[in-house]
C-alpha cells in the first residue's frame, strides 16, 4: 500500500513504534518558513496591476525578490521555501509550485512530527485576499487541489485503518476550533446561540492555557471533514450577520492525535505517543497607513492590532532568547505551548501585484522576523500517563514561581516611577497563580477522566455535538451544494473556503426572509445589520419562475436596488441587508439564467456595486476608488444603523479627500459627533467599527436574553463612540528652496483640514547654521568667511549643513470661525510636528510642547538644529521638496469650557479681526454692536448658545 513515508524514513517509524522507546531529549530548530506567491485575482486585472514578485530557488533554501513599483529597486528577501505559484509558462519567476509541491516539502515533515509525538504549529500569514488558507486547507474537490492540513489527516486515518485488528493499539483523535476577534474567544464548533457575551476565558493546563470549548471526537477522515464544514458556516454566518470581515479574525485549528499501545491485552500500562497539529490562520496584515491619511495617528493597542503586535513582539523575543510576555494578547496566550515545545512552520502568501506592493513588503518583513527564532520540540511519548501529568504540572508551578522571582527582583531594582508599574503587574501574576493552581487541579482532574473514556463514551460525545449542529443555522439546508435540486441561495464571502458554503433552499410557493418575528416567523431568517421583519419573499411560480418582492430599499440584484417585485433567474446576485451576498441557483433552468465563462463570486458581485457608487460618484472616478467608496458606504451604514440602535449621538458620511503628498484620491469618514465634526481616516474609522461591533453584538445578545444592556459610559476612553484622541486639525508645507542657497526664511503657511477647509496660518522660520552650529548674520568681516551662503545647492551635495526650525505660534481664523465656519470643534491642547523629508521611512517626527490653554493665536517657543549630509537625491529635495507640518490638538465638548474667559476670547477675536479688516476698528463700534464668539447652524444662522445635546 503506498504511504506518504518515504522507504527510508517508513521502517524507522514503524520500529520506532513497535519498541515503545521514551524520548525526552528536546531538539532545537529554527521556525521553518515558506512564502507563496498566487495569481492575480480579478480585482488586480481590473487595476491594470502588473507582477513585481519573482522567486529563485538555491543550494540552500531559496530567495523571494519584490520590486517597488515606484523606483523600480529591488529587494531580496532568504527563505527556506519560496513557492511561484503564479504562472505555469513566464520563465524568470522560479518553478512552478502545485499543492502537491507544498506539501512534500512542508506536509511530510508536519505529518513525521506529530506522528512521532512532536506538537506542530503552522502560521498562515499575509494581507486578506492573498490565498492564506489555500495551501493549509486547499479545496475539498478535485483531491490534488487539497491542502497540507486534510493530506495529513488522510495519512492519519490510512495508518491508523492499518491497525485498526490490532486489540493493544487505540487511537484518539479530536478535533477543536475557535476563532479570536476583538480579543474575544469564540467557540466555531458551537451553536453561536450559545456563545458567551463576552468569550471564553484561556484556563491553565499542562500544555499551558488553553479554552474549555467543544473538542470533537473524530472516527473517519469524513468527521474532519464535517467538522471544517461546521466551523467554515459558522464563519460565514458570522461574516453576514455582523461583518467583522476575514481579515479581522484568526482562527485556530487544533487537531489533537493520540496513540496508545499496550504491551499486552492483560497488560494496564501502555506507550501513548501524544500531538496537537496547530492550523493558524492569523489576521489580514493590511498597511495601516493609505493615501490622504500618512501620518494619522491610529490609537495603539486597539482590538485589531493587538494580537500581531504582541505576536511580533513575543517572536521577536524568542528569536532574541529573552522571556517573552505571552499574556500581551488571547492569541500568544494559547500558542505559547506550541511555540516554546514544538515544530513551527509559518507560510506567508503574498499578491504578486504591483498595487499590493506595501502590504506585500509588510508580509515579507513579518516572515523575516520569524525566521530566526529557535524553538525545542521535545517528543510527548509516555510510558505512565499519570506520573507525567504530575511531573508536568509541578513543571508549571516552578515556572510561574520563576515568573514571580523575576517580577520581585525588578521591582526592588525599578525606580521610583516604575516601581508603581511593576508591583501591579507583580500583584495580577499572584492573582494568576492562585488562579492557575485551582485551574491545574480542575485540568488534572479532567484529565483523569478522560483517560478513563472508552470509544464508546466518544461515540456518545460526537452524536450529542452533531444534534447541537443539527438546527445550528437557521433556514440553512444540511445537504451539500451540489445535492440539491430545488432552486436556491449559496452565500458568497471574499474568502473563497467560505463561499458557497451555506445553502438556503426556496421550497414552497413562497418563502419569506427576514428579522426574526414571532408573529409571522420567516422561513429563511437573517438577523444581521440592515435586515428588517419581512424583509423579501420570493416566489415560486407555477411555471417555475421565481419572482422577487422587496419591502426593503436594503435589497440588491445585480448591484442595483430593487423596488417591488423583481424575476430571478440562474447566477443572480442577491444582496440583503448590509452584509448578505447570495448567488441564486436554480438547477435545471441553467440556460434561462445568466451566462458567465466562470461562475460569478463575491468580488464580481461587489464590484457590481461599486460599478453603481462609480456612476453617481464625482467625474473622472477611477475603479479603485470606487471599491473603496463601495465598501465605506456600506460600512458607513453598518456603523449608522450600529448607533442609531444604540441610541448614541453620531453620525457618519463617507467623503472623498486628497493626498497633500501625492495628490491621490482616497476615502475618509466625517463624523458628527455633540462636539463638533471630525474627519477619520479610513483606517480609524475601520479600527472604531469593530469595537463597535463588538458591543453592539452584546446589545443584541442582552435584547434577546431580555437582559439589561450596559453602554460603555461617555468618559470611557474605550467608547468608539466618543473622540478623546488628538484629532489632526490641519497640514501645510514649508518650501525649503531658501535652505538649497543656505539663507534663511520666516513664513506663514496656511494649515488645511482633511476637508479642504483654511483653519488659519502656523508661523515657523527655518535659519541655516555655520560650520559652527550658530545663526547669522554674519556681516562682520572678522565672521563673513562663516557665511554659508552657497549659489547652487549642487555646491552642497557631500557636505553635512545644518539649520535650525523655529515653531513660533498659530494663528486660528476667527473670522471664518466667526462669519463662514466650516469646523465646528475648538481646540485644546494644541501643538505641532514635523518631518524634513516626509519621504524618509527612517526620519520620526519632531514634536513641539502642547500650547497649554485653549486660544486662538497658541505661541510656542520651540526650535530643533538638524544636520543633514547632502546628497543627490536630499539635493533634488532642497531644489523641489518641502518640510510636512502637522497641527493636532484635542476637540474640546461643545459648550464646555476652556481656561480663557470670555473678555480674553473676546480679545483675541478683535485681534484677529483687526488683521483680516485693517480698515475697520471693532472697538470702536456704534452704540449696541458687539463682537462675540457665536455659533453658526446648518442654515446659516448665528447663535449666542449651541443647541441642546
Amino acid at each position: 500500500q503506498n504511504s506518504f513515508f518515504p522507504p527510508s524514513k517508513k521502517k524507522g517509524h514503524q520500529q520506532q513504534a513497535a519498541r515503545g522507546v521514551r524520548e525526552t531529549m528536546a531538539e532545537e530548530e529554527s521556525v521553518k518558513v515558506a512564502v507563496r506567491m498566487r495569481l492575480f485575482n480579478g480585482r488586480e486585472k481590473t487595476a491594470g496591476a502588473t507582477r513585481i514578485v519573482r522567486m529563485q530557488n538555491e543550494d540552500v533554501g531559496s530567495k523571494t525578490y519584490i520590486m517597488n513599483p515606484e523606483t523600480s529597486e529591488e529587494k531580496a528577501f532568504s527563505f527556506d521555501f519560496s513557492f511561484q505559484s503564479h504562472s505555469e509558462s513566464e520563465q524568470g519567476i522560479g518553478p512552478y509550485a502545485t499543492q502537491d509541491t507544498v506539501f512534500n516539502d512542508l506536509g511530510k515533515p508536519v505529518l513525521y512530527t506529530a506522528l512521532e509525538g512532536r506538537n506542530v504549529c503552522l502560521f498562515a500569514y499575509g494581507q486578506t485576499g492573498a490565498g492564506k488558507s489555500f495551501s493549509m486547507l486547499g479545496k475539498a474537490d478535485p483531491p490534488e487541489q487539497q491542502g497540507i492540513i486534510p493530506r495529513s489527516c488522510l495519512e492519519i486515518f490510512r495508518l491508523r485503518d492499518l491497525e485498526k485488528d490490532d486489540p493493544l493499539v487505540e487511537y484518539n483523535i479530536q478535533m477543536q476550533v475557535v476563532e479570536i476577534y476583538c480579543e474575544q474567544i469564540n467557540d466555531l464548533l458551537d451553536d453561536r446561540k450559545n456563545w458567551p457575551v463576552n468569550g471564553h476565558k484561556p484556563k491553565l493546563t499542562k500544555d499551558g492555557y488553553v479554552v474549555d470549548t467543544i473538542t470533537r471526537p473524530c472516527f473517519t477522515y469524513a468527521d474532519i471533514e464535517k467538522s471544517f464544514s461546521f466551523a467554515d458556516k459558522n464563519r460565514s454566518v458570522g461574516s453576514h450577520a455582523l461583518n467583522p470581515e476575514s481579515s479581522r479574525a484568526h482562527t485556530i485549528y487544533t487537531i489533537a492525535y493520540q496513540r496508545s499501545k499496550k504491551t499486552s491485552v492483560e497488560a494496564k500500562q501502555k506507550e501513548t505517543i501524544a500531538s496537537r497539529i496547530n492550523l493558524v490562520d492569523l489576521a489580514g496584515s493590511e498597511r495601516s497607513e493609505s493615501a490622504g491619511t500618512s501620518g494619522q495617528m491610529l490609537k495603539e493597542g486597539n482590538a485589531i492590532n493587538l494580537s500581531l503586535t504582541a505576536l511580533g513582539s513575543t517572536i521577536k523575543a524568542l528569536s532574541e532568547g529573552k522571556r517573552p510576555n505571552f499574556r500581551d494578547s488571547k492569541l500568544t496566550l494559547l500558542l505559547q505551548g506550541s511555540m516554546t515545545n514544538g515544530k513551527v512552520i509559518m507560510i506567508a502568501a503574498v499578491s504578486p501585484a504591483s498595487i499590493c506592493y506595501d502590504e506585500s513588503m509588510s508580509t515579507l518583513r513579518f516572515a523575516e522576523r520569524i525566521k530566526m527564532v529557535k524553538i525545542r520540540a521535545k517528543k510527548n511519548v509516555t510510558q505512565d500517563p499519570v506520573a507525567e501529568i504530575k511531573k508536568e504540572m509541578e513543571e508549571m508551578r516552578a515556572r510561574m514561581q520563576e515568573e514571580i522571582d523575576s517580577l520581585k527582583t525588578q521591582c526592588g531594582e525599578a525606580t521610583p516611577e516604575g516601581r508603581e508599574a511593576a508591583e501591579q503587574k507583580l500583584a495580577e501574576l499572584l492573582a494568576s497563580k492562585k488562579e492557575g493552581e485551582k485551574q491545574l487541579k480542575e485540568d488534572f482532574e479532567k484529565r483523569l477522566k478522560e483517560m478513563s473514556e472508552t470509544e464508546d463514551d466518544r461515540r456518545q460525545k460526537a452524536t450529542a455535538i452533531n444534534k447541537n449542529w443539527d438546527g445550528a443555522f437557521q433556514g440553512a439546508s444540511g445537504l451539500k451544494p451540489e445535492d440539491v435540486k430545488d432552486p436556491h441561495l449559496r452565500n458568497l464571502n471574499e474568502d473563497p473556503r467560505l463561499a458557497e458554503t451555506l445553502v438556503y433552499v426556496f421550497k414552497g410557493e413562497i418563502t419569506k426572509i427576514g428579522k426574526v418575528d414571532k408573529s409571522d416567523p420567516p422561513h429563511i431568517e437573517f438577523n444581521g445589520m440592515g435586515m428588517v421583519k419581512g424583509h423579501c419573499s420570493v416566489e415560486r411560480t407555477a411555471d417555475n419562475k421565481l419572482f422577487l418582492n422587496s419591502n426593503s430599499p436594503s435589497t440588491f440584484v445585480n448591484g442595483k436596488v430593487v423596488e417591488g417585485r423583481i424575476e430571478l433567474v440562474h447566477n443572480n446576485r442577491l444582496w440583503l441587508g448590509n452584509n448578505y451576498a447570495f448567488r441564486v441557483v436554480y438547477p435545471g433552468q441553467e440556460e434561462h439564467g445568466e451566462q458567465f465563462e466562470t461562475t460569478p463570486d463575491y468580488l464580481f458581485a461587489e464590484a457590481e456595486k461599486a460599478e453603481a457608487v462609480q456612476q453617481c460618484g464625482p467625474e473622472g472616478m477611477s475603479a479603485a476608488l470606487g471599491h473603496q467608496l463601495s465598501e465605506a458606504l456600506k460600512k458607513v451604514e453598518q456603523a449608522n444603523i450600529i448607533a442609531n440602535d444604540l441610541h448614541c449621538e453620531c453620525a457618519f458620511e463617507p467623503k472623498i479627500l486628497k493626498s497633500g503628498d501625492t495628490g491621490e484620491a482616497t476615502v475618509a469618514v466625517s463624523v458628527s459627533m455633540p462636539q463638533g465634526l471630525l474627519v477619520w481616516p479610513w483606517e480609524k474609522f475601520s479600527s472604531r467599527l469593530v469595537e463597535m461591533v463588538r458591543i453592539w453584538q452584546q446589545y443584541e445578545h442582552c435584547r434577546n436574553k431580555g437582559e439589561k444592556f450596559e453602554m460603555p459610559a461617555a468618559t470611557d476612553p474605550n467608547n468608539p463612540f466618543q473622540d478623546f484622541e488628538d484629532q489632526l486639525i490641519g497640514q501645510t508645507d514649508a518650501w525649503i528652496q531658501c535652505l538649497g542657497n543656505m539663507l534663511d526664511s520666516e513664513t506663514e503657511m496656511s494649515i488645511i483640514s482633511l476637508s479642504g477647509s483654511n483653519e488659519g496660518k502656523l508661523l515657523v522660520s527655518i535659519l541655516p547654521l555655520d560650520e559652527n552650529g550658530n545663526e547669522g548674520p554674519w556681516d562682520d568681516p572678522e565672521n563673513e568667511h562663516l557665511d554659508p551662503f552657497v549659489d547652487s545647492p549642487e555646491q552642497l551635495v557631500g557636505k553635512n549643513i545644518k539649520w535650525k526650525v523655529k515653531v513660533k505660534g498659530i494663528q486660528f481664523d476667527a473670522a471664518d470661525m466667526l462669519a463662514n465656519r466650516t469646523t465646528s470643534c475648538k481646540f485644546d491642547k494644541v501643538w505641532v510636528r514635523y518631518k524634513v523629508w516626509a519621504k524618509d521611512p527612517a526620519e520620526k517626527w519632531t514634536c513641539t510642547e502642547p500650547c497649554p490653554k485653549a486660544c486662538l493665536n497658541p505661541t510656542y517657543d520651540f526650535e530643533q538644529t538638524h544636520e543633514q549630509l547632502v546628497t543627490q537625491e536630499f539635493r533634488r529635495h532642497l531644489e523641489r521638496g518641502s518640510i510636512s507640518f502637522q497641527v493636532w490638538g484635542k476637540m474640546l465638548a461643545t459648550g464646555g469650557s476652556v481656561e480663557t474667559t470670555t473678555k480674553e476670547r473676546q480679545a483675541e477675536i478683535v485681534t484677529q479681526l483687526k488683521k483680516h479688516f485693517p480698515d475697520v476698528d471693532p472697538t470702536g463700534l456704534p452704540e449696541g454692536w458687539h463682537v462675540l464668539p457665536l455659533y453658526k447652524d446648518p442654515d446659516g444662522n448665528l447663535h449666542l448658545r449651541p443647541p441642546a445635546k
